[in-house]
């Protein structure tokens, strides 16, 4: 098949959903298929707001996939979208055609709206949309508008967030061909809004990347031996809970002094950084120095760096699924993380984790005290995360679900396609 991906970014940047993308897309193209991801010459989520470019090149093909990267700020129909909304009347009248909500889709970073042509002038069998919370699923959407294709979206819907609540959503889920959903709670929620068709594809981990690792290494790095290390991955950002973490901490060094916090992960604004900030800035003397913050690291260095710790801590409300849960379960580690919709369904509260009230640190600390208390508990609980991950929660496993729903949805095409010739009907018209 000839398959189209459309991602805010793409490799060589790193993220969650960044790596979902180049797993599924790769793991096509090892397959036979043709995948071409379209994306934003962009570095970062940070420079995807500023639409600052990238400089990356503008095509080229990274593992057998066809990477096209454009420019952030929409090049000469972007130009012509800006001067338009500061013209009299131009905000009211794209209002008008599009909607409030899809006005300011429209008008958001990344504006790549170069999509669109790209879309109406290839044919693709299959094209999928990810990470819904940014304009270039709008883009595609408008596209399919346009011109009929089969269109599968991957919104990564953080449900217990309010940019889920998007009244556009409620068009895009009806025009699509079907949804992947990585939870049972993201389906239902899609479901609610008005999606016709949607499987349940997950996220993945390659378990060969966690086989090498060395956490005794990065404990000798920074000077923590033996101590119990209480240990965080990710984004430092509000919504994924590490100030919530920083703030419990304090309850966990009264009890035990001993006890070492790793924070691991880059800073994606400035706002965001001076928040955390602001939390360890509370801490005493003392206490900071129990602290170990690692704003960059190899990817390679990252299953050492699960490996070093005794609990993984993620009490975050930003996850459409959460894949380091996964990370952290190959290293045979414990997690805790929040009791929200997406995470109920990848954490079984008691057997491999626990689930605690993402606003409140005195819950967190309770929970990482428990853990800490009990090291049989520990290893009963990362085996049995072990063991669910690479029974269910292999990238190979999720490519598998996703190229089935992709090959059922182009034989259906296909067929209405063939029916349309014979009667006339227009069976295979756009499905707004």
């Amino acid at each position: 098949m000839k398959i189209i991906h459309v991602s805010p970014t793409y490799a060589p940047v790193l993220g969650g959903a960044e790596l979902h993308m180049k797993a599924l897309s790769e793991g096509l193209v090892s397959r036979g298929h043709d995948v071409t991801v379209l994306t934003a010459n962009a570095r970062s989520s940070t420079d995807l707001f500023r639409g600052i470019h990238g400089r990356l090149t503008e095509a080229e093909v990274i593992n057998g996939v066809n990477v096209v990267r454009f420019d952030p700020n929409g090049q000469v129909l972007g130009a012509w979208l800006k001067r338009w909304i500061q013209l009299p009347g131009g905000c009211r009248s794209l209002r008008i055609v599009f909607g409030e909500d899809g006005m300011e889709m429209l008008a958001a970073q990344p504006q790549l709206i170069q999509i669109m042509s790209y879309l109406l002038r290839t044919r693709a069998d299959v094209v999928m949309a990810m990470s819904w919370y940014w304009s270039p699923a709008y883009h595609t959407y408008l596209a399919r508008q346009l011109r009929d294709f089969v269109f599968v979206g991957i919104p990564l819907f953080h449900t217990a967030e309010t940019w889920c609540q998007r009244p556009i959503y409620r068009n895009m889920l009806a025009s699509s061909n079907a949804i992947v959903a990585n939870t049972t709670h993201e389906e239902q929620f899609a479901r609610a809004y008005g999606a016709r068709r949607v499987e349940v594809g997950g996220v993945g981990v390659y378990p060969d990347g966690f086989v090498s690792r060395n956490g005794a290494a990065i404990r000798a790095r920074y000077g923590i031996g033996s101590a119990p290390v209480v240990g965080f991955v990710g984004r430092q950002e509000v919504n994924k809970g590490v100030v919530q973490l920083v703030h419990a901490m304090k309850i966990v060094w009264r009890w035990n002094a001993e006890v070492r916090l790793i924070i691991a992960g880059h800073q994606s604004s400035e706002h965001q950084a001076r928040a955390v900030q602001s939390a360890i800035e509370q801490l005493t003397g003392s206490e900071q120095r129990r602290l170990v913050r690692i704003s960059q690291f190899e990817e390679a260095e990252k299953s050492s760096l699960y490996d070093a710790f005794d609990i993984f801590a993620l009490p975050s409300i930003g996850e459409s699924f959460g894949l380091a849960y996964l990370e952290a379960w190959l290293c045979q580690k414990p997690v805790i993380g929040a009791r929200i919709g997406s995470t109920e369904c990848v954490i079984d509260d008691g057997v491999d984790g626990l689930l605690v009230d993402p606003q409140s640190p005195d819950d967190l600390a309770e929970k990482i005290i428990t853990l800490l208390s009990d090291r049989d508990k520990r290893v009963q609980m990362g085996m049995a995360g072990y063991s669910k991950t690479l029974a269910r929660y292999t990238w190979d496993k999720v490519v598998d679900r996703v190229e089935a729903l992709y090959r059922d949805l182009h034989a259906v095409k296909g067929a209405t396609n063939a029916r349309s010739a014979i009667y006339g009907d227009a069976s295979g018209g756009s499905q707004v």
